[in-house]
């Protein structure tokens, strides 16, 4: 009887750490993403005394949307250039405030930053245009 309840014991005690093991395993799957994702943007950082920096993507039918996070001081002034990939810049290229809410800035075009804090942008594929898909490549610049 006794070697019975240790087998018992035995075999509980593993399931619990199988259980544990699977869950463990499952919450770390569930956090990996694939930079670009809007769960995961590529995360600019410029280097010191510099104003611009050139980032490059990819989109493509499976994956039209492609996310970059700046981080920015009020007040401070910034633009972007976006070559090929045929990406879609009016009317407008989203972004995505520190407080939430959304926004358009154009190409080319002066924006000046309305708060502190991180900035998304996102890049989508012009699918209305002859060959929307490829690789692209994106300048930011804030002075």
């Amino acid at each position: 009887m006794k070697r019975s309840m240790s087998g018992t014991l035995i075999r509980i005690a593993l399931s619990a750490a199988w259980v544990t093991a699977f869950a463990l395993t499952t919450a770390v799957a569930a956090r990996v993403c694939t930079k670009g994702d809007q769960a995961c943007p590529v995360v600019l950082h410029m280097a010191t005394g510099a104003v611009s920096i050139t980032a490059s993507g990819v989109v493509s039918g499976e994956r039209p949307d492609y996310y970059f996070e700046f981080n920015a001081r009020a007040g401070q002034t910034m633009t972007i250039k976006v070559v090929g990939g045929n990406i879609k810049t009016g009317p407008g290229i989203p972004i995505t405030l520190p407080n939430g809410k959304d926004d358009a800035v154009y190409e080319d075009t002066p924006y000046t930053l309305p708060a502190a804090g991180n900035y998304v942008i996102l890049m989508h594929a012009n699918t209305m245009s002859d060959g929307p898909f490829g690789r692209f490549r994106m300048t930011l610049t804030i002075k």
